[in-house]
């Protein structure tokens, strides 16, 4: 969320624009909530279902199954094992 400041001194707020895709034709999987990558279930170049568990995030003792949102083939993993993420990162990127 922005915020702006007009020149009555009110203040404005804005929805933060959306992030920009990483590139053409892709589909990012980001994490829901932040916390520690305990494993990492797939890796580059292989092909992945809607709802396949990708990762999963331990996040205040609990572990969460990350799973993803598309079908595609994954080009890129952004968050590796130990690895601490915050929410709506990047975690797995889909082509």
């Amino acid at each position: 969320e922005l915020e702006a400041v007009t020149e009555n001194n009110e203040t404005i707020k804005a929805a933060a624009p959306a992030a920009a895709p990483v590139s053409s034709g892709s589909n990012s999987i980001l994490a829901p909530i932040a916390g520690k990558v305990i494993d990492v279930k797939v890796n580059v170049g292989d092909t992945v279902k809607k709802g396949q568990t990708v990762a999963i995030i331990e996040a205040m003792k609990l572990e969460n199954e990350i799973q993803s949102q598309f079908d595609g083939k994954v080009v890129e993993i952004k968050a590796n094992k130990g690895a601490s993420v915050n929410n709506k990162d990047v975690l797995i990127v889909l082509g």
